[in-house]
């Protein structure tokens, strides 16, 4: 590898996006000069497409439109400044009661016993779970790095903090369990601090009706069902500066953050199975609305890092987002009105940890295996499907076994703008090869029934691709799938692919204008100077001038011959 050369490129991509974040407007569209989002003819057969997609009018009604993030630096400072607002404190003279003893059965007579707030600080190292941690309103639990230990799984979970326990915190713990470490269920004003989950069923759930809720510095490693569940109405939750990594669970349920809208279920697991992430998307659900995701690392999962199954109004930031075996992130089912910006997507796609019966539920186990035993039908860093008006602003995106950036189907007036994409398709093979971006057309597998179903398959449409850097040895840059429309391809800086520039399927009109790309690799001074070598062209020109010169010297020796 040539590291001076990527650390030339490094540089660029450095220089290139500091300058770009540093000009924030009050509008996207205003401030570079963009097209409007609407630019299909009333007259033309895509406005109908738009008119009766589900995914476009769930963007338009929820009720965080598109014109409240269109400046994502004022929205999510806003969302945080919300969000701040509405979580509890605790003064420094708040009264203090230690807890010495070693039972949950112990600190839950204790923690009724106090009345107004106070902080509960834990003297030992090991406390049982021998019934549920039930922490009421107004409580600070300090954990001092105490570990709670749940021989037998607690239900609903090992902690709870119900409708009726707001105001509340837990800091400082490590909580050992098979089944859900916390549940947060219609509580408003939580903060969780300073939390590891070990070998956990799954760490958080943060359930229906649920606002206010900070998790940070949360360590979750080994999570049999998944890291954290947000599920129903639940709005202004801040999960930052966390750790989610090594999911055990290959299906979408199983991701690292799983934000859905699906309908609660008696077992709150059986809502997060794959018949349950397929509400409709229209009527609308209450969905997750207004979170803030930063600063996080989701790495190692055997399915998604992030899976967005239908939140809107979402930021997700500054995360690192890496070798999961499936997408980095999917926003799914409905998912609009999302900002996911300056993130790095890294090395995820490969479908390496995949069983067969995982690539059978996924549809893709008849295509086989490479020779590595990982599946032939490799997976995008970004994936969109049935979703509208997203920004995808500012992310690196590299060494993706499959596409950086892919829009299944549906994809319907989308912002990729700004992005960096280096080197994916690194899972080329004899049968597939992946693009920087895809505009993808996706039909119904044969294998799924038609009737009913909850999602639309129509091509992309009136997305914006504009000042991309995408480099690297990409079958192509860009691909228009077939019917794709309305479309526009502009300022996108292409370098190295393998195949085309821009490749397009479509038949429809699509603005492609004012991309650059170059067709080589940069040649050594060696290389140039064979390359003229070998060159006719350059031979006849050197010709014609010997020749020029001949009979200039002719010419001259007869002058002064006469003379």
């Amino acid at each position: 590898m040539n590291f001076k050369r990527y650390n030339v490129i490094w540089l660029l991509i450095a220089t290139w996006c500091s300058s770009i974040q540093t000009v924030y407007a009050e509008s996207l569209l205003q401030q570079y000069h963009m097209p409007p989002l609407e630019r299909a003819a009333n007259t033309d057969p895509a406005k109908i497409l738009l008119d009766n997609a589900r995914a476009l009018k769930r963007a338009q009604a929820v009720s965080i439109p598109f014109t409240a993030i269109e400046d994502p630096k004022t929205y999510q400072n806003n969302l945080r400044d919300d969000i701040q607002a509405g979580l509890p404190s605790w003064a420094k003279n708040t009264p203090h009661v230690d807890f010495s003893g070693n039972k949950i059965s112990e600190l839950n007579k204790l923690l009724q016993s106090l009345s107004g707030q106070h902080r509960v600080s834990l003297q030992g190292q090991t406390i049982m779970a021998d019934e549920v941690l039930l922490l009421p309103s107004e409580i600070l639990l300090l954990g001092n790095n105490a570990t709670i230990t749940a021989p037998t799984v607690q239900n609903p979970a090992t902690v709870l903090i119900a409708a009726n326990s707001g105001k509340s915190g837990m800091i400082d713990f490590a909580i050992e369990t098979t089944g859900l470490g916390i549940m947060i269920a219609g509580a408003q004003g939580v903060i969780m601090r300073n939390l590891r989950f070990l070998n956990s069923g799954r760490a958080i759930a943060i359930l229906n009706n649920s606002r206010f809720i900070e998790i940070e510095q949360v360590q979750i490693n080994q999570p049999q069902q998944g890291g954290i569940l947000i599920q129903g109405n639940v709005s202004y939750v801040w999960l930052h500066d966390s750790d989610i990594r090594n999911g055990q669970r290959a299906d979408n349920g199983g991701a690292g953050l799983l934000i859905s809208d699906a309908l609660a279920k008696k077992d709150f697991e059986n809502s997060t199975l794959a018949d349950s992430l397929t509400e409709p998307l229209w009527p609308i659900h209450p969905a997750p609305h207004a979170l803030l995701i930063e600063n996080n690392t989701f790495s190692g999962h055997r399915t998604q890092g992030l899976y967005i199954d239908g939140g809107y109004g979402l930021v997700i930031q500054h995360n690192q987002i890496m070798h999961n075996d499936k997408e980095g992130m999917c926003l799914d089912f409905g998912a609009v009105n999302n900002i996911v910006m300056e993130n790095v997507f890294e090395g995820n796609g490969h479908r390496a940890r995949q069983t067969d019966d995982d690539l059978r539920d996924d549809l893709v186990l008849g295509f086989g295996r490479l020779a590595d035993g990982s599946a032939v039908a490799k997976l995008p860093a970004i994936s969109l499907d049935n979703a509208a008006q997203n920004l995808l602003l500012w992310n690196i995106v590299r060494d993706s076994a499959g596409d950086g950036i892919k829009i299944v189907r549906t994809g319907i007036r989308n912002l990729i703008m700004f992005n960096t994409l280096m080197d994916n398709n690194q899972g080329t093979n004899s049968r597939f090869h992946f693009f920087g971006v895809l505009l993808g057309s996706a039909g119904l597998e044969a294998e799924i029934d038609s009737g009913n179903h909850p999602l639309d398959f129509l091509p992309p449409i009136e997305n914006i691709v504009a000042g991309n850097l995408i480099y690297g040895a990409h079958w192509a840059g860009i691909l228009l799938d077939r019917e794709a429309a309305f479309n526009d391809i502009y300022d996108n800086m292409i370098r190295h692919y393998q195949h085309l520039p821009i490749e397009s399927a479509s038949s429809r009109f699509n603005s492609i204008v004012g991309n650059s790309w170059q067709t080589a690799h940069p040649k050594s001074w060696k290389e140039q100077l064979m390359s003229l070598l070998t060159n006719w062209k350059v031979w006849l020109f050197a010709l014609v001038i010997i020749v020029a010169i001949m009979g200039l010297l002719i010419l001259l020796l007869k002058w002064r011959g006469k003379n």
